[in-house]
Order: structure tokens, then C-alpha cells, then sequence
């Protein structure tokens, strides 16, 4: 099953995919938003997803969306140097990797829609970079999680750009304000679509490729995140339940722009995507702020 947000003349609406490409929505099973079907619980999905493939579209397979999930209920979960390749490329291969998740936060006013413009800032950052994930959206809440059952509690996954301004995050040294630099409006593009974990049979192998005009800056597959998906949702459950419609990204693996020789920057203009079948793309176009 694949959900969707749409925008609309009469504002955004949850929508599923059906056989045909077009979109149904979810009013149609009386669920106003993504949402709300997820807090519905498992018996809402398996009915709606039963019943989605064979159901009439309301909208075209080309109508404009949003992000999948408009406001999450609280930040969003962020892994930080989660691939070897990453890690390493930072300048800091002569250490370990760490031993447990590194965790840091965006809020949901970074959400931007699939195909939305990346606004760029000049006032707060030089150094907006990029950064290709898979995100994962958690369906039933729990505390304290056995990594055993950690998969039970997904509710599907979707892709995400953790646009990051470099400048910002590494002010006061490599560690020092991953909350600030990765905070900026509109610095999460999220979608297209969130795809339910029984249209997502191997994982692992998803196979995601960032490009910057065209050019391929990251390429790798999920499976090579050192943290796997069950150690992060049951670490980020201990001690504080995880909640109906948490999204986590999950980290990137190594190609972001600042540790590139020389090192490269968004500018006015740049267009990055970001592919992943079965997702589809993940296309943004960053537009430098005029006042």
C-alpha cells in the first residue's frame, strides 16, 4: 500500500494509490489525513489496504502532494553516522564507530513536500548540504521495545533529504549544534509516498542514489546502515514510548557535499533528487531566498 498527502483547492487530504496509479481518498474508509489511519491501528490498514487496489481514484496520478505525513506528534528522530562510509569520510576513519545510535531531532516545520522548493537562506547559512535517507514511520507505540519485536511497531517507510547547513551545525565543533544546522524551514523534504512494509519485501536492498543536477553525489544501499532499523526503534524506546506516526530518519551513508574535495554547496537553482524503487523520486529544486 502506498499513502500519500495531496493538495488540493479545498486543502490536504490523505490519499492511497490504487491499481490503476490514481489516487483514492481516504474519506472514502473515513480517515481525513495519513494520520489519522495510522492511529486508527492495524485492523484500519489491513482494510484499507484490502480494499485499495480495486477502489476508484479521486485524483490523477499526477496530482500535486505534499509530504506523506504533514505533523508528526512530536520532532522527528534523526540518526546521525549511521554508515561506515559516512563516518569515515568526515574525518574520522582512525576512530570506531559508535556504539550506540547518535540521536538528534528535526522539527516538523523542516517538512517539505515532494517536488516543494528548497528555500535557501543566505542570511542564516552558506553551507546548505545534502543528505539521502531512508525514513521509517512508526504505527503502534510501545516503550521499552525488544529489537525481536521492533518491526511489529512499523508502520512503513518513505525516503527523506536531511538537508543540513553545515555552517550552523559545525559552529562550535563537529558536534555542536546538530539541532540548529539541521532545523531550517522546509529542510526535510519527505515522500513521495509512505510505503507499507508489505510493498517493501527486502529492505535491505533498497538501493538509493542522490543526484545533484543530474550528477550522482551518494549511492548506496540501506542494508549497509550500521544500526540496523530494530536497534534503532528499540533504543529510541527505552525509557520514552514511541508514539503512532513517529518518523525516524535513519541516517546516510557518505557523498554529502561537505567533505567532497573542494567541498560543494547548494546553490540557487540546483535540483537534488533522490530515487529508490520502489519509492519513486524525491525531487526538490533549492531557491535562494530574495528578502
Amino acid at each position: 500500500m502506498r499513502l500519500v498527502t495531496v493538495q488540493t483547492v479545498d486543502g490536504q487530504q490523505g490519499g492511497v494509490v490504487t491499481g490503476d496509479g490514481s489516487v483514492a481518498s481516504l474519506r472514502h474508509w473515513g480517515f481525513a489525513a495519513v494520520e489519522e489511519l495510522i492511529a486508527a491501528g492495524e485492523g484500519a490498514w489491513s482494510h484499507v489496504e484490502e480494499e485499495s487496489t480495486g477502489a476508484a481514484g479521486h485524483w490523477p496520478a499526477d496530482v500535486a502532494l505534499v509530504s506523506p505525513v504533514t505533523r508528526p506528534p512530536r520532532n522527528m528522530f534523526c540518526i546521525g553516522l549511521n554508515y561506515v562510509s559516512h563516518h569515515d569520510e568526515g574525518e574520522r576513519a582512525s576512530s570506531s564507530m559508535p556504539e550506540t545510535p547518535v540521536v538528534f531531532t528535526k522539527p516538523w516545520t523542516t517538512l517539505n513536500a515532494p517536488g516543494g522548493d528548497i528555500v535557501l537562506d543566505r542570511k542564516a547559512t552558506e553551507k546548505a548540504d545534502w543528505e539521502a535517507e531512508p525514513a521509517v514511520v512508526i504505527g503502534t507505540g510501545g516503550v521499552n521495545i525488544a529489537e525481536a519485536d521492533a518491526m511489529s511497531h512499523v508502520f512503513g517507510y518513505t525516503l527523506a533529504n536531511d538537508v543540513s547547513a553545515r555552517d550552523l551545525q559545525l559552529a562550535n565543533g563537529p558536534s555542536s549544534q546538530w539541532l540548529k544546522g539541521k532545523s531550517l524551514d522546509g529542510f526535510c523534504p519527505l515522500g513521495p509516498a509512505i510505503l507499507t512494509p508489505a510493498s517493501v519485501p527486502d529492505l535491505a536492498e533498497l538501493h538509493m542514489v542522490l543526484t545533484v543536477n543530474g550528477t550522482v553525489k551518494q549511492d548506496f544501499l540501506v542494508g549497509e546502515m550500521y544500526h540496523p532499523i530494530p536497534k534503532l526503534i528499540s533504543y529510541l524506546s527505552l525509557g520514552m514510548a514511541l508514539l503512532p506516526g513517529d518518523v525516524i530518519l535513519t541516517g546516510t551513508a557518505a557523498g554529502v557535499g561537505v567533505w567532497r574535495e573542494p567541498p560543494e554547496f547548494l546553490v540557487d537553482g540546483d535540483v537534488v533528487e533522490i530515487t529508490c524503487p520502489p519509492f519513486g523520486a524525491l525531487r526538490n529544486r533549492v531557491v535562494e531566498r530574495s528578502s
